[in-house]
């Protein structure tokens, strides 16, 4: 029977394994061993894995600094040797290794998420120029356009400049969560997700302002395109937890609706003491758009100020009936 030695990771996240066949087993750092490892704290012959029935034996070469048994699985405490069995985890010097049976079950084959599967799309440069250039154009678009004073290219390139740097940074952020979980970063990849949830949210955002200036609709700035962000941050979660995590699709919707679901409450708990207020400033649509995106006709301003006198005579019914 072929004992499979495996050096464990943090939160025992296999790194590596070695295969050795034999009724004998022998590791530590010389290159004479049925496996070598490297760790400088363990003896060049460190201990012997003899095989018994029921598992291994273990035996201690002397080691300088010993063997620490961390788990050993339905194991025989009143055997006089230590013997351990299939799934058992010791330390030796600063390195955790599992020892298991090359006929021990291992877990069900996960399917691939479909952007995993579509990761070297994801990944290519030819997808960033676009995404990023169009970030851009839109970027400077929404600058030029909301400006009320004399624009200037500085003051324009240091917002953008630092809007690039935050979304860089939480590419990179993503990219070391895949390393460390999964050995491999898919940076472009997260890099392009968010580059493009970042473009869906800024032309929704133009859409909707654009829908509330002619509709004077100030619910669809203050509520609708709120909910919409958070469901695009859910779904980019998700996507981010799908290239740099292990986690089933359950999972991720679960984390991802979660973290949403606690910016909702945050965000509603401290409104929660403005409710009721009153407030002295009418509330009405204040932001305005080009002209050229006014789908109807507005009114004068004498026309606006000969509409007044109703205006006033409606508040006085309705404050007579109050």
């Amino acid at each position: 029977m072929a004992v499979i030695i495996e050096v464990l990771g943090w939160g025992g996240k296999s790194q590596r394994h070695y295969r050795a066949e034999g009724p004998s087993i022998t590791i530590g750092r010389g290159y004479q061993n049925d496996v070598v490892l490297g760790d400088s704290h363990i003896s060049a012959n460190h201990l012997r894995l003899d095989t018994v029935e029921g598992g291994w034996q273990l035996n201690d070469l002397q080691s300088l600094n010993g063997v620490e048994v961390i788990k050993n699985p339905f194991a025989d405490s009143t055997a006089s040797t230590m013997v351990l069995a299939d799934g058992a985890e010791i330390k030796i010097g600063r390195t955790k290794l599992r020892i298991i049976a090359d006929s021990h079950p291992v877990e069900a084959a996960k399917e691939l998420h479909r952007l995993e599967k579509d990761v070297g799309q994801l990944n290519r440069f030819s997808i960033w120029l676009p995404l990023f250039l169009l970030m851009l154009v839109i970027d400077i678009g929404t600058l030029y356009t909301n400006s009320f004073v004399e624009w200037q290219w500085k003051n324009s390139l240091s917002s953008i400049l630092v809007t690039q740097l935050f979304l860089l940074v939480l590419a990179l952020f993503w990219a070391g969560v895949g390393r460390f979980l999964r050995e491999e970063g898919n940076f472009l990849g997260h890099y392009n997700l968010i580059l493009l949830a970042t473009l869906v949210y800024s032309l929704s955002g133009w859409f909707v302002g654009v829908i509330g200036y002619n509709l004077s609709a100030g619910f669809l700035i203050e509520t609708v395109l709120p909910l919409f962000t958070l469901l695009l941050v859910a779904l980019l979660l998700s996507a981010n937890f799908a290239l740099a995590t292990t986690m089933i699709a359950r999972q991720r919707w679960i984390t991802s609706v979660g973290f949403v679901v606690l910016i909702l409450v945050v965000t509603i708990t401290s409104q929660m003491q403005q409710w009721g207020e009153f407030s002295p400033y009418p509330e009405y649509f204040s932001a305005l758009e080009l002209p050229a995106l006014q789908i109807g006709g507005g009114e004068s301003v004498d026309t606006f100020i000969e509409n007044l006198d109703d205006l006033f005579a409606d508040a006085d019914r309705l404050a007579e009936s109050q």
